[in-house]
């Protein structure tokens, strides 16, 4: 068993599990609730391991994470691009009361990029209503797309962040060096999945070196050009860009108010104290919702050119007004 894995096995999360499994109380239906879906994919594979044998067997996470077992559905299907439809949820109906071929149970891993609608919440009502004793349901939420009818029928189990401590030592282990790994770690919040993705991905470093450089460097409006075309061409990542902004404010007010040794990004510990110098808390306060507000347009709408060209304009328009306050 890997790092990775064995991290995830140390959690509290996989703990639950477990004692569900020891117990005899495992539950029809569970959420799995994290940002991380890769962590999350691990920790369906130990307790799918752990609940088939009573143990942690490598050679079944191997065949799960192949795609070995047609005991395990996976939905949304991969051509859907992370959007479960209701032709996926009619399916998962249709065939959840077939009996498993090889495991002890079927198991449907439902984990969507994109928050499941409520039509097909609702037609995964009925089967969670009244589940056959041979099917589990697994359902991955990045948190709070759930009607209540759906959690209501459902276990929660929340994986929790990771210490960047456990982090960094995790990614340092991998091979990564440990600038990469402390910076990954910190920027990860506490994700063991997203602190690997970044790890292995240079273009995340290049989307937090546009964030620093927009903060530190462009003063204008007639200066934003540069930064949105940048920003635009890292495609899929422009959410990242808004989360890098909220750490690096959210470490410019840990300065503010504990000095240096409060800095998580502690590789960019000159960048902070020098952005201290500009930014003060009352002016991060009043930027911060600007960002919530951008990852929520970009959920809904998905137009990264025009959030990006609000986002920045915004920004740069909220800190003219504080000093001039």
């Amino acid at each position: 068993m890997d790092r990775f894995f064995q991290t995830i096995a140390s959690s509290q999360a996989f703990a639950k599990l477990q004692r569900d499994c020891v117990s005899g109380q495992l539950k029809h239906a569970y959420v799995f609730a994290s940002a991380d879906f890769d962590a999350l994919k691990a920790l369906t594979a130990l307790f799918i391991s752990f609940a088939e044998t009573g143990k942690i067997d490598d050679f079944v996470l191997s065949r799960i994470a192949d795609g070995g077992y047609l005991d395990i559905v996976r939905l949304p299907r991969p051509e859907k691009n992370g959007k479960m439809d209701v032709e996926d949820a009619t399916y998962l109906t249709d065939t959840a009361y077939l009996m498993p071929t090889e495991l002890k149970t079927k198991y449907y891993i439902v984990a969507p990029r994109e928050p499941l609608s409520a039509p097909v919440q609702n037609k995964l009502l009925k089967t969670l209503e009244e589940p056959p004793s041979s099917a589990r349901f697994l359902i991955f939420s990045g948190g709070g797309e759930l009607l209540p009818t759906v959690s209501s029928r459902c276990a929660l189990v929340r994986l929790e962040e990771f210490p960047i401590q456990i982090i960094e030592r995790e990614l340092t282990d991998g091979g990564a060096d440990e600038v990469t790994a402390l910076f990954a770690a910190a920027v990860s919040r506490g994700n063991m999945g997203t602190a690997r993705k970044i790890a292995s991905d240079p273009t995340y470093r290049k989307v937090y070196e546009t964030a620093v450089n927009f903060l530190l460097n462009v003063k204008r409006s007639p200066q934003i050009l540069p930064t949105a075309s940048e920003l635009i061409a890292f495609k899929d990542k422009t959410g990242v860009f808004a989360d890098y902004l909220e750490l690096i404010f959210r470490d410019v007010m840990a300065y503010h108010a504990c000095g240096a040794q409060a800095v998580v990004l502690k590789p960019a510990i000159r960048d902070i104290i020098t952005l201290a110098r500009e930014w003060d808390t009352d002016t991060v306060l009043a930027v911060l919702p600007l960002l919530t507000h951008a990852r929520e347009r970009l959920r809904l709408y998905g137009n990264a050119a025009s959030v990006v060209d609000e986002l920045l304009f915004s920004v740069l328009e909220v800190k003219a007004k504080c000093l001039k306050s």
